[in-house]
């Protein structure tokens, strides 16, 4: 798994996190072959696409992206869709991304995970 990442400086971090998501969530309902899952709260959001995920967080004046996918071009046009959008929703506050190099990251063998939990709590 690749991962990178991108702080930006804002002081509308929160608002940049729900425009974003939900304008991902309507083109994701409207375009069902795109395989794009979004969900996201006032202060986080995680947008699936493909084998891709980019998680965001809102803190007070600065918004972080963790940009995730299994290769270099899907995690490449994750980066590209993902900062497009964004610096087009944050013009006003000339927001520019700019992504840490990716970094490969080992996923724990099957058998060294944590066992998987249900919603409230009990082992599946």
């Amino acid at each position: 798994m690749l991962i990178t990442e991108a702080s930006v400086a804002t002081d509308r971090a929160r608002r940049h996190v729900r425009q974003l998501c939900s304008h991902l969530d309507l083109v994701a309902q409207a375009h069902p072959q795109l395989q794009a899952r979004v969900e996201w709260s006032d202060d986080h959001g995680v947008i699936s696409v493909g084998t891709g995920r980019c998680t965001l967080r809102a803190d007070p004046g600065l918004l972080t992206l963790r940009a995730e996918a299994a290769d270099v071009a899907s995690l490449r046009q994750l980066q590209q869709r993902i900062a497009g959008r964004l610096e087009q929703i944050g013009r006003r506050d000339q927001l520019t991304i700019t992504w840490t190099p990716p970094q490969e990251h080992a996923e724990a063998p099957p058998d060294q995970q944590p066992d998987a939990e249900d919603h409230e709590g009990t082992p599946t």
